[in-house]
């Protein structure tokens, strides 16, 4: 009975909610209210606890614990905006392409004039190491043959195609088990926030990152600061502080770490994927560990991760064997003051 009576429980939830239905949405929507949970718990005991702390709320309301509550929901809310952020699905770029292309095919032949670019324009842009080139409407392509440049000369269609979408890929992109789907230069997938990391929002998931780890650090200066404060005063608050503070200290180790990690693949222009696999991926298999043969600059690559976003899709080719050659080649002084490694 309480079995039967249970399964009509979980059949009436999941009539009026459909996502319950689906256990990986479930262990989403799981994970975001622990996530939401954790921060209500850390802040609650805190201003439950603190005497002293609730004190200079009522005296300034508006200055410190104002931020903090602050940083607190701006967290939050970096964290459901990087979850429902798509990663660049290589599915759609594929079909933004073509759908475009047969577009701009329909018009000049309709027309008798050549159509003008500005009509026949995608949103798409091929970078490359020492040029950037963009796609205008009069040589406009095909995803196949826009793929296909970006590879070197003679790469057959059978090596750049997913064998699970059955989509040719272009470089950096990498099927994800966990969403079946490609994703544009794949980095990870995430499981606490429920989604992969890829060239849409990878920007996002840094920030998230950066604000995690400095809502972790002011929230284990104000524990501290209590726990020196009163110590010996109440010993049940002191040992639930101390256990508080003992996880948020495990936290911020794993997110300092992970901010460093991140913050080093920006800077070079990697992926976690290409730094982990590098051996087992084609096009970086004959490339020295030191050298990154899509890195265009440290200022450069800061700009295109965090400023040059507007465009819908970017694409990078693949380095030719004299760009990997000047890559690998070391710096000189005269480089140096030349800012050659910017």
């Amino acid at each position: 009975m309480i079995f039967l009576a249970s399964m009509s429980i979980f059949n009436f939830c999941h009539r009026f909610v459909p996502c319950l239905a689906d256990p990986a949405r479930r262990t989403s929507l799981g994970l975001k209210a622990a996530l939401v949970v954790l921060h209500i718990v850390y802040a609650g005991i805190l201003f439950l606890f603190d005497s002293d702390l609730i004190e200079k709320t009522k005296q300034e309301p508006w200055s410190y614990t104002a931020l903090y509550l602050l940083l607190c929901v701006a967290t939050l809310i970096q964290y459901f905006v990087t979850s429902c952020s798509s990663p660049g699905n290589v599915l759609d770029a594929m079909r933004d392409v073509n759908e475009k292309n047969s577009l701009f095919s329909k018009a000049s032949m309709l027309s008798k004039p050549p159509a003008s670019s500005k009509n026949g324009s995608l949103i798409i842009t091929v970078e490359g190491s020492q040029s950037e080139r963009n796609i205008p409407g009069s040589n406009v392509t095909s995803w196949t043959k826009l793929v296909l440049d970006m590879h070197p000369p003679g790469t057959s269609i059978r090596t750049v195609t997913c064998s699970y979408c059955n989509v040719e890929q272009p470089p950096r992109a990498k099927h994800c088990h966990d969403c079946d789907r490609c994703v544009l230069q794949f980095d990870h997938h995430c499981v606490w926030l429920g989604v992969c990391i890829g060239w849409g929002n990878h920007c996002r998931f840094w920030w998230y990152i950066f604000e995690e780890t400095a809502l972790c650090i002011w929230t284990g200066i104000l524990y501290i600061t209590y726990l020196k404060a009163n110590i010996s005063r109440a010993w049940l608050k002191d040992v639930i502080m101390i256990l508080l503070l003992v996880t948020l200290s495990i936290a911020l180790i794993f997110l300092l770490l992970l901010l460093i990690f991140h913050s080093y693949l920006i800077l070079t222009n990697q992926t976690t994927y290409e730094l982990i696999r590098r051996r087992r991926i084609p096009y970086l298999r004959g490339i020295p560990e030191r050298v990154y043969p899509f890195s265009k600059g440290v200022c450069r690559n800061l700009y295109n991760f965090c400023c040059a976003r507007s465009s819908v899709y970017s694409l990078e080719r693949l380095p030719t064997a004299m760009e990997l050659e000047d890559k690998s080649r070391p710096y000189t002084c005269l480089e140096f003051l030349t800012c050659r490694c910017c």
